[in-house]
């Protein structure tokens, strides 16, 4: 256990050599909160509410879910391990005393550790913005502390399923050569079925009881609308459940996959 705190700890201190990714954090972050400003701005010029929501409402969902996207680095595991692989650099993940998942685990978890402050200010400093009386938004978020309890667990599974998801697309490196259309193109599936891009109570109800079986729905959607008083409790649990199972699916199947496929490997080097 303690080699995989030590990976932690160092990703956490690689990012402060990174001064400029952190700076981008920031950036991006506010960045997003801007565009949906002024995005849904122009939508709900005609009307108050669109959905259920009203546009303080809107904007509440945007900055719970653009800090939970902000510190998602799990993306990153699918190309470095579909790279390690293609190079035979992952024979050296094949001969240490650590298991590669936990690896990898333990190195996205450090960069979004230190992300999260970062995010977490800038949107926060927008919020705050937003409250001011030069725009007089009136934002809405949960004092219900069970929906914040179950909102907070949500978050760092959600990053788990993503990472254990990741991991699985990158061993299929072992199987297929060239991933790369495939890694790019599950990007915007993602970042629809999380509900990074749109909240999916927008969506026709057969869509979204579609999505709420699958995990990604759980992932931003789900504790977003927790966290801004848009779901109850009952809810919060659901979506937490079917999270927690396809983590487990996703973590043995990856894990199978990569004792399956490694036997066939032919990586050379150290």
């Amino acid at each position: 256990m303690n080699k995989y705190i030590e990976v932690f700890r160092l990703s956490f201190k690689m990012q402060i050599a990174w001064r400029f990714d952190v700076a981008m954090t920031v950036v991006s972050t506010a960045a997003g909160l801007i565009a949906a400003y002024i995005l849904w701005g122009a939508v709900f010029s005609g009307t108050e509410q669109i959905g259920g929501f009203t546009f303080g409402a809107m904007l509440s969902y945007y900055i719970v879910s653009s800090i939970i996207r902000t510190i998602d680095f799990s993306q990153q595991i699918s190309y470095e391990v579909s790279g390690l692989i293609r190079n035979g650099r992952f024979s050296g993940h094949m001969v240490v005393p650590m298991n590669p998942m936990g690896f990898f685990y333990s190195m996205s978890a450090g960069k979004s550790a230190f992300h999260l402050g970062f995010s977490a200010l800038a949107a926060i400093a927008c919020s705050l913005i937003f409250r001011t009386d030069i725009f007089h938004i009136k934002l809405a978020f949960t004092g219900n502390l069970l929906c914040i309890l179950i909102a907070l667990a949500m978050i760092p599974a959600g990053l788990a399923f993503m990472a254990a998801y990741h991991y699985f697309i990158g061993m299929l490196t072992f199987k297929f050569l060239e991933i790369d259309f495939f890694l790019h193109f599950q990007e915007t599936i993602i970042a629809f079925a999380t509900g990074a891009m749109i909240p999916h109570s927008l969506l026709p109800d057969y869509i979204l009881r579609i999505l709420n079986m699958l995990p990604f729905t759980h992932v931003v959607f789900t504790p977003s609308m927790l966290l801004t008083g848009r779901m109850g409790a009952p809810e919060g649990l659901y979506g937490l459940s079917v999270l927690l199972v396809w983590m487990a699916a996703a973590v043995i199947g990856a894990h199978l996959t990569y004792n399956r496929l490694r036997v066939v490997y032919d990586g050379v080097g150290i």
